[in-house]
C-alpha cells in the first residue's frame, strides 16, 4: 500500500476524505490484489474488526458505491467539499457485514478497574495547587487564566510578572489543552507535565519545559523564537505545528513536524552546528546512547492521531505498546512471556470509546495474547 493510499484511507476512517479521494480509494480497492491489502490493513489496524478475511469484496464495493451515488451529485463531484458518506459506508461494512460473517462477541468481558485516578493539577508560581477538574476551581483576582471544561486559557497582560512559572500536570488516563498567553495552543497527552511562563516577555525567547507528550500549534512571532525543552532535547521554532514526545521512562525523545520548520538539538549541545533542521513529514529522534539526531520520513497521522482520541500502533514491539496502554488507560501491565517480548503488533485504538477490556480481547483474538487479572494488574502469560 502506497503512502498516498494509506493517507486517503486514514482520512476515510476519520471522515475527512473528499469525494475525489473516496473515488480513488474505491478504484484502488477494485483490484483483487489491492482488496486483499485493504482487508489486511483493516484487520490489523482497527480494534473493532478482529478477522474480516471472510468478507465479500463485491458486497463491500456495491455498498460503498451505492452510498456514494446516493449522496453525491455532479456538482459535488467537482467540489473539494468534505462530505460524510465515507465514514458511513465503512461503518456499514464493519457493523453489518462483519457482524453477519464473524459472529464474534466478547462473552468473557473483563471486570477490571483502573488505578486510583489522579487529578489534572495546576501548580502556580507561588506553590498553590489547583484541581482543574473541580467545577468550582477558579483563579484568584491576580491570576490571568480561565478554566473551561478541558482547557485552560491564559490572557496576555502586563499585570503579571514574566518570571512567574506555572506547571500543569496531566495524569495517566487523561488529556488536557492549554492556550498560552502568546496564542500558542498545546494539547497534552496522558502522563504529561508542562512548565511555562504565565506571560512571555516581548522580544525574548518563549521557553517551555515538557515531560511526556504534547502537540504544539505555535503562534508565529518572527521576533521571538519558541523553544520546547525536555531533559534530552529541545525544539526551536518561530511558528509551526509539531508533536513533541519525551517520557522519562523512554530512552529517547522524538519530534514530528506537521507544518512549518524547526530545529532540533540534544539538550547538552549549545553549538549551532549541532542544530538539525527538519521539514514537514519528518521525524527527529534523539537518543541518550547516540550522539547524532536521526531524521526520517514518516506518516505524521500515526504520531498525532492521539489528539483525536485514536492511538495507532504500527509494527510496535510489545514493550512500547504496553507503556502506551498503561498511559492511556491508567493501568498496570506486566509481561511474563519472554517469547513475545520483541514481537511486533499493529492496531488502531479508539481510546475515548474502547475500554482496556476490548483492547485485551482484540489482542487475544488476533495475536493469541493470553493474560489474566491478578490483584487488579494485567499479567501477560
Amino acid at each position: 500500500m502506497s503512502d498516498k493510499i494509506e493517507k486517503i484511507l486514514l482520512k476515510f476512517l476519520d471522515n475527512n476524505a473528499s469525494p475525489i479521494e473516496v473515488e480513488q480509494l474505491l478504484q484502488w480497492i477494485s483490484s483483487e490484489q489491492n482488496y486483499k491489502k485493504f482487508i489486511e490493513y483493516i484487520t490489523i489496524n482497527n480494534i473493532s474488526n478482529v478477522a474480516v478475511n471472510q468478507l465479500n469484496k463485491d458486497k463491500i464495493l456495491e455498498e460503498i458505491e451505492s452510498r456514494i451515488n446516493n449522496q453525491k451529485s455532479p456538482s459535488k463531484l467537482n467540489s473539494t467539499k468534505i462530505v460524510d458518506y465515507s465514514i458511513y459506508s465503512l461503518i456499514f461494512v464493519f457493523i453489518i457485514l462483519v457482524g453477519s460473517y464473524l459472529n464474534i462477541t466478547n462473552d468473557n468481558e473483563i471486570i477490571f478497574s483502573t488505578l486510583d485516578p489522579s487529578e489534572i493539577t495546576l501548580i502556580t508560581s507561588d506553590g498553590k495547587s489547583i484541581n482543574l477538574e473541580n467545577q468550582d476551581a477558579k483563579p484568584s483576582a491576580n491570576e490571568n487564566f480561565e478554566i473551561n471544561k478541558n482547557t485552560i486559557t491564559y490572557k496576555k497582560t502586563k499585570s503579571v510578572s514574566s518570571n512567574a512559572l506555572n506547571t500543569l500536570k496531566v495524569p495517566y488516563g487523561k488529556t488536557f489543552n492549554i492556550h498560552l498567553s502568546d496564542g500558542t495552543n498545546v494539547h497534552l497527552n496522558s502522563g504529561t507535565s508542562i512548565t511555562y511562563p504565565v506571560v512571555f516577555d516581548e522580544g525574548n525567547n518563549r521557553e517551555v519545559f515538557v515531560s511526556g507528550e504534547a502537540f504544539f500549534d505555535v503562534k508565529k512571532n518572527n521576533s521571538s523564537r519558541f523553544i520546547v525543552k525536555s531533559n534530552l532535547s529541545s525544539a526551536i521554532v518561530f511558528g509551526t505545528k509539531f508533536n513533541f514526545k519525551d517520557y522519562p521512562e523512554d530512552s529517547f525523545s522524538e519530534i514530528i513536524l506537521t507544518e512549518g520548520s524547526l530545529g532540533v538539538r540534544k539538550i547538552e549541545n549549545t553549538d549551532k552546528d549541532k542544530l538539525v533542521i527538519i521539514k514537514p513529514g519528518e521525524r527527529a529522534k534523539v537518543s541518550y546512547d547516540t550522539p547524532n539526531i536521526k531524521k526520517s520520513r514518516v506518516n505524521t497521522n500515526i504520531y498525532t492521531s492521539w489528539i483525536d482520541g485514536r492511538v495507532v500502533f504500527r509494527n510496535e514491539n510489545l514493550e512500547n505498546m504496553i507503556r502506551k496502554l498503561e498511559r492511556i488507560y491508567n493501568v498496570i501491565i506486566i509481561n511474563n512471556n519472554t517469547e513475545i517480548k520483541e514481537r511486533f503488533f499493529s492496531a488502531t485504538i479508539l481510546s475515548e470509546k474502547e475500554t482496556i477490556s476490548e483492547v485485551l480481547f482484540y489482542l487475544k483474538k488476533v495475536y493469541g495474547l493470553n493474560y489474566q487479572i491478578i490483584n487488579n494488574k494485567i499479567i501477560i502469560e
